[in-house]
């Protein structure tokens, strides 16, 4: 027990001597180093320990090491001690977090060695640790990016980014980033600051960028970014090189300090009487005294609205300039800025050099200026604003085309004026016949126009307090409160002979009307409309038989106006392909429908422009393309009509060619229709003989010998064959 105790005085004598060498060491030492007892405890701390972690050394000293390392980490460390003290050997890079004296972690990695005595004996333990928080950063940064942003980098309330060294292309952001920045990931990645607006300090930035290469980092410097919606905001930068791929990156952790900026660069603003940034301004800014309203300082912004100089502006008054149409709006402000309020967005009406009113929202805030209150104003021009927001007003409650109320405006109407006071309550539905029809002969535009002449008939024939509205596609309907069952029913009538004089349409169209009246209020108002509508199909059925008729005169007179083809060569063409017909032995119903082929077959031409029809030479490719389309104008048409249905085929297929060269299909022998052949013959002989702005007329023998020619390439060989052998003198004197 003796020689146990002479030898640890003789160690405690040993550390005495060693004391004042390693207080020399620790205080001068840049790293961190520390000595620990067997048991852990720390013995001696160098003052890079205060300097890193900011615990002062007297607060460390005798402290054992458990009290400064993570929970999780002190198993680590005491396999590490313990393992220097067993063997007696050197050991390095154990890695643990510390906490610093603010409560936060900091990573550290340590080496040691043990200090033994002279009988080999390990006494005490020396260590060596170097912070290495910031390369952690970096690996989590690194790991975090190819694990393609885990929970935690993602969340990291910083926006971080990770970019190449060498051409500043992002490589990798965070979600923090994206929310400050407004751009999204996709498009950042492979784009640099420069082109995507971010850096607008391009000078700064290269400073930035040198230090870094001089000194592989760089913490908290101060540069503006401007973020995707344009605003600019300021950040404290902290970047560090790390390898990614082995190549050299530059991860860049970013801290706003824009909010604690703001105040000071507002004050110096206003020390500075608006400097550039307050010409530069976009928003339409001035200073006024409160006392009179001259004008102290504006912008450039603010003369360009007003359409003043800067010279013609200052020292006057607002009331001199006459801005102020309305001068108690003014006053208003006035009294407002005297009772300490701001004024924020309150609509005025101002006036231009030349007298132009326009409409803007001002706002307005008293500031010191010298000693004196005045007022900084703001004006927002907003006169083409409030007209497309009544624009969109208007065609919320209106139908686009014909500028009548549109369906929406007429339920909330009718839900309004469905009360006993506006009773009686009548309606009046409308149903445009024709209208499919305009739109297949003519196009839509046409068609758009005749729904618009309607409209105006309506409105015209209407009362005043009246509403006219579009119900439908080709369906109008009218609401007449106080309107008993006689008043309606003039109305009804004005409608009626105001929508059948719409005589300048190239196709005849008519309006079938339907009238309900609502007089006791138990009565459903769906019901009462149900009832026009009712009214309104019954009257279509009624006047469908002499509108089909008016129709296919109409067709007939348009296309002889429209084209070339004549009344005269109609009855021509009729008359050749009934004698075809008979000498065929088609039935009576087949002559009928070939005599009204006869007539409109070429109806489709009533669609394509006249300049095209006129034209008296070679068609161009284009025009020739259009003229083309005119069997299928046709076919719609036809098929628009009960009439002319039965013919649809014939008139689509009235220029196909026995072998297939023909148009629109190019169907070729048989399964032409044979209607379409025999018009092919008949219409063609008649063109021959009588001839056309663009063909000289011929002999009888010369066309007939023509159509013979062309047997089995454009006409049915067969069909042509039989004309020749039983009605050959006969076609031939026509």
């Amino acid at each position: 027990m003796k020689g146990e105790n002479q030898t640890m005085e003789q160690n405690i004598g040993e550390l005495s001597k060693s004391e004042a060498e390693l207080r020399s060491i620790y205080k001068n030492a840049n790293g961190i180093i520390y000595t620990l007892s067997p048991e852990g405890r720390f013995i001696f701390v160098s003052q890079g320990w205060t300097e890193n972690l900011g615990h002062e050394i007297d607060e460390v000293k005798d402290q054992l090491f458990d009290r400064f390392v993570h929970p999780d980490d002190i198993p680590v460390c005491r396999d590490f001690l313990e393992s220097i003290m067993t063997t007696g050997k050197a050991q390095k890079g154990v890695e643990y977090q510390v906490r610093h004296r603010d409560g936060t972690w900091r990573w550290h990695t340590s080496s040691g060695a043990p200090i033994k005595d002279e009988a080999g004996k390990t006494i005490y333990y020396v260590g060596l640790a170097a912070d290495i928080t910031v390369r952690r950063l970096m690996e989590t940064a690194l790991r975090l990016s190819e694990e393609k942003f885990s929970k935690a980098f993602r969340n990291n309330p910083e926006p971080i980014s990770i970019t190449t060294l060498e051409k500043g292309l992002y490589l990798e952001v965070n979600d923090a980033w994206r929310e400050k920045t407004g751009w999204q990931r996709y498009e950042a990645l492979g784009h640099t600051s420069i082109e995507l607006g971010i850096t607008i300090e391009a000078e700064r930035r290269n400073l930035m960028l040198k230090q870094i290469m001089e000194q592989g980092n760089i913490r908290n410097f101060e540069e503006n970014y401007r973020m995707k919606s344009g605003e600019i905001r300021r950040f404290l930068v902290s970047a560090e090189i790390i390898e990614m791929g082995k190549k050299p990156c530059l991860l860049c952790i970013h801290k706003d300090i824009t909010e604690q900026t703001r105040s000071q660069e507002a004050l110096r603003l206003s020390e500075e009487r608006f400097s550039k940034a307050f010409n530069a301004s976009p928003m339409t800014m001035s200073i006024t005294t409160l006392r009179d309203g001259r004008y102290v300082d504006v912008n450039d912004s603010f003369c360009r609205v007003v359409g003043y100089s800067r010279g013609d502006i200052l020292g006057r008054t607002s009331l001199e300039l006459g801005f102020w149409v309305n001068p108690t709006e003014r006053q208003k402000v006035l009294q407002k800025i005297m009772r300490m309020e701001p004024v924020r967005d309150m609509e005025i009406l101002f006036r231009r050099k030349l007298g132009e009113e326009r409409l803007g929202l001002f706002s307005a805030e008293g500031i010191d200026i010298n000693g004196e209150l005045c007022l900084l104003n703001i004006v927002i021009d907003i006169t083409e604003r409030k007209q497309a927001e009544e624009e969109i007003k208007y065609l919320s409650f209106h139908d686009k085309l014909t500028g009548l109320y549109n369906r929406v405006f007429f339920e909330e109407e009718l839900k309004r004026l469905d009360t006993e006071r506006e009773l009686p309550l009548s309606l009046i539905m409308g149903d445009v016949n024709g209208l499919k029809l305009v739109n297949d002969a003519l196009g839509h535009q046409e068609g758009d126009k005749l729904l618009v002449k309607v409209a105006k008939a309506l409105r015209k024939s209407s009362r005043h307090e009246d509403i006219v509205a579009r119900w439908g596609g080709d369906e109008f309907i009218i609401l007449l409160p106080r309107c008993d069952n006689i008043t309606a029913a003039k109305v009804f009538k004005r409608v009626k002979n105001a929508c059948q004089h719409i005589d300048d349409l190239q196709i005849r169209t008519s309006i079938s009307l339907g009238m309900a009246t609502k007089r006791f209020i138990t009565q459903d108002i769906r019901e009462v409309i149900k009832e026009a509508e009712d009214k309104m199909y019954r009257n279509k059925l009624l006047e469908s038989r002499s509108m089909r008729s008016t129709f296919l005169m109409s067709l007939e007179k348009t296309l002889w106006t429209r084209s070339h083809e004549t009344k005269q060569h109609c009855q021509r063409i009729q008359k050749i392909a009934k004698k075809i017909g008979q000498a065929i032995n088609l039935p009576d119903s087949e002559l009928d429908n070939l005599r009204l082929l006869g007539a409109l077959h070429d109806i489709g031409k009533i669609a394509i422009p006249n300049n095209i029809l006129d034209n008296p030479g070679k068609l161009s490719l284009e025009e020739w393309e259009v003229i083309k389309k005119h069997p299928e104008i046709g076919y719609r048409i036809a098929l628009s009509s009960p009439e002319m249905a039965p013919i649809a085929e014939a008139i689509l297929h009235h220029h196909e060619h026995w072998d297939g060269t023909g148009y629109p299909l190019g169907l070729r022998g048989e399964k032409i229709p044979l209607l379409s052949r025999i018009i092919a013959i008949a219409d063609t002989y008649d063109v021959m003989i009588n001839g056309r702005p663009y063909q000289k007329a011929v002999s009888q023998e010369e066309a007939w010998h023509e159509i013979e020619r062309c047997a089995g390439s454009q006409f049915d060989p067969e069909l042509v064959r039989k004309v020749i052998e039983v009605f050959a003198d006969e076609l031939l004197v026509g």
